[in-house]
């Protein structure tokens, strides 16, 4: 019998003092279709210090139950999952847990004040951050960490999804600042926005050559209702944003993505005023496969929905 296999089968195998191997590694999704959840010899290290220099510190400085949702991923149990491609889960650089009895907050703030980590953020919290959500590290034990805490505009600003755009400008908005609404996607809605950046706004950058200005990126529910949006919008799925370059007519600039891009859908917003080139605003989507682009144009103004960019 291989250590492998011996360590897979030792479902309590100790990684810290309080953690063992099967909390990282067990999974529902894997357990329902039937596949085995586990990494290879080489990648064990890594959970083992992901407990020891995360989870365990946590533990002792909390002194309540550290309660895993998700530690380890194969690329199955990860597809079914919905996660990221590139989920740090599935490298065994991730874990999501929460401490029984304590605020979300309290532990993304001691986190941030006392360990290494590469990636901090809360995912899916209530406004109060107690009750829903829980916390995502990523961590590399054998690298640089960048010690980004997400909670922070600062780091949002830092983390660019492509040449010219940060992970702030898709996620910022005055009304969840003025109405303290939590507006920050998971890992995977944050991959989402990377595909819109690379494929939407920085194709759009490079060829005008001037900066884009995003008004909206992802919308939570909470955000998304407070504005009155669709209740099926593809901002709340982190696959749109709505943008425009001053000083350029959005109908010419919706006119181009259409006819240079590949998109979902690509609907010139409220362009009442033809003199005025900045009426309005150019939305576009993007889903990323295996998921096919519809390729839709629409035009929405005072006249109501039609077919085409008008």
């Amino acid at each position: 019998m291989s250590n492998l296999i011996f360590i897979i089968m030792n479902t309590m195998i100790k990684l810290s003092k309080n953690f063992s191997l099967s909390e990282l590694i067990s999974s529902g999704t894997a357990q329902a279709h039937n596949l085995a959840n586990t990494p290879n010899e080489k990648d064990l290290g890594k959970l083992k210090r992901l407990c020891t220099d995360i989870l365990q510190p946590v533990r002792d400085h909390f002194g309540q139950p550290v309660r895993i949702r998700s530690g380890y991923r194969s690329a199955e149990v990860n597809a079914l999952l919905n996660g990221a491609p590139n989920s740090r889960h599935t490298m065994c650089e991730a874990v999501d847990f929460r401490v029984s009895g304590v605020n979300l907050a309290d532990v993304c703030d001691y986190i941030a004040k006392n360990l290494k980590f590469d990636i901090l953020q809360l995912e899916f919290p209530n406004n109060d951050n107690t009750q829903n959500g829980w916390v995502h590290v990523a961590y590399n034990p054998y690298g640089e960490n960048r010690k980004l805490n997400l909670q922070t505009f600062a780091a949002r600003k830092q983390l660019m999804l492509s040449k010219n755009f940060s992970l702030y400008e898709l996620t910022h908005s005055n009304t969840a600042v003025a109405r303290k609404i939590y507006n920050l996607p998971d890992e995977a809605g944050i991959e989402r926005l990377r595909q819109v950046c690379e494929h939407i706004l920085q194709p759009v950058r490079d060829h005008f050559g001037k900066p884009v200005r995003v008004s909206s990126g992802y919308r939570s529910l909470a955000l998304n209702t407070a504005i009155k949006g669709a209740k099926s919008s593809q901002h709340m799925k982190c696959e749109a944003a709505d943008y425009e370059i001053d000083g350029m007519s959005n109908r010419d600039l919706a006119k181009w993505v259409a006819d240079n891009l590949q998109f979902d859908q690509v609907i010139l917003e409220f362009h009442n005023n033809p003199k005025d080139p900045n009426s309005g605003w150019v939305h576009t989507s993007y889903v990323a496969p295996p998921r096919q682009n519809r390729k839709q144009q629409l035009t929405i103004d005072s006249r109501g929905t039609r077919l085409g960019i008008a």
